[in-house]
């Protein structure tokens, strides 16, 4: 006896694609790693991303206003906070905090060509920066055979497509490696992932100073070249294919949503609360306004000493500048702790110096 069993047709096509539906973005993200570990960098629960201020949500320098960064900033600039950047050359630049942001962010920071440098000197250099505490890179293990690679992504548009390169570097900037990433339509944000294999060699600070440091360039001179993907001796940051955006007049670059993270994926950006950013950013630079200081007079009557209370600790002892509201009352600061006391030399007053706005700068 013959017994035959029949099933409806179906289109194993379709069939295929319902299989993706149920796994989501990061059941994704896992069947396309390829190892173990990077399988487990992807559902890890601990803080990810090294960049601080990737979102570019936290602007304390100046809110909405803009800033024109040329030759005469040798010490660089930031359109927000962590993001520091210069123009060292005969163009210049306009750095804000921008609106203009992909879906999923509010923030994007933005370089629009004000002066155009149509040929760039050899040791001349546009560009923008993060410059990541080695305190926060120590386990990377750069340096050493057990170097973890690193994956850095990011939403850029510019006016100008094309080829755009950029580096990642030791704090003596004297070891690198650069790497390209390509822009295809003008005036639209993409996202773009460079993974990076981590160096064996080099000198990688593992405590405050500079751990590493990455490098987006808007067209450097000739003297930083370098081959992509590639580790150094030298102290190159662009590729010989780098658009040259800043001999193009009025033309915007923007970026957002800037992660670096350890392993070979790429993973969702990791939004971190405002009041968390924000004392990750105090840790090397904030202010404040407007406020009074009581102090006390030392035994010779020759300076006094308030005790201001910073935020967090800071990465430094900082720098410490302001101005004052109370006529004669000061004329320095002067910063002795990461984490409070500032004695500046006074002629003794009434006991209260007004300040009309204290900086504390601790930058690298």
């Amino acid at each position: 006896m013959t017994v035959r069993v029949t099933k409806p047709e179906f289109n194993i096509r379709e069939k295929l694609s319902q299989l993706e539906r149920p796994i989501g973005k990061k059941g994704s993200e896992i069947m396309k790693s390829e190892t173990i570990q990077d399988a487990r960098e992807v559902i890890r629960a601990d803080r990810k991303n090294l960049i601080i201020n990737g979102a570019c949500t936290i602007n304390q320098r100046f809110e909405s206003g803009t800033y024109t960064l040329d030759g005469n900033d040798g010490a660089g600039y930031y359109p927000v906070d962590r993001f520091r950047s210069w123009a060292i050359g005969g163009g210049a630049f306009t750095i804000q905090r921008s609106d203009d942001a992909p879906p999923g962010f509010r923030h994007s920071m933005m370089y629009t060509v004000s002066t155009t440098d149509t040929s760039v000197a050899s040791s001349e250099y546009y560009c923008v920066q993060q410059r990541i505490e080695g305190y926060n890179t120590s386990f990377l293990k750069w340096g050493t055979n057990d170097a973890i690679p690193v994956t850095l992504s990011f939403y850029v548009k510019s006016d100008v497509p094309g080829t755009y390169s950029g580096s990642f570097w030791n704090g003596g900037q004297s070891y690198t490696c650069v790497f390209e990433y390509e822009i295809f339509e003008q005036d639209v944000w993409e996202y773009k992932v460079v993974s990076m294999p981590g160096p064996r060699i080099g000198s990688w600070n593992t405590t405050n100073g500079v751990g590493l440091g990455i490098w987006w360039d808007f067209g450097s001179g000739g003297g930083f070249v370098a081959t992509p993907g590639i580790w150094q001796n030298a102290g190159d940051f662009r590729s010989t294919n780098q658009v040259p955006f800043m001999s193009h007049s009025g033309a915007k670059f923007r970026m957002t949503g800037v992660q670096l993270e350890p392993g070979l994926v790429a993973t969702e950006f990791e939004h971190r609360n405002h009041g968390e950013e924000l004392a990750l950013c105090q840790r090397y630079y904030w202010q404040q306004e407007n406020f009074l200081w009581l102090y006390s007079l030392d035994v010779n009557h020759s300076y006094v000493r308030a005790n201001v209370f910073y935020p967090v600790e800071m990465r430094a002892v900082p720098t410490v500048t302001g101005t004052f509201n109370t006529a004669g009352s000061a004329n320095g600061f002067q910063s002795i702790t990461k984490k409070h006391t500032i004695p500046y030399v006074n002629t003794p007053g009434s006991g209260l110096v007004d300040i009309q706005n204290g900086i504390f700068n601790a930058e690298f």
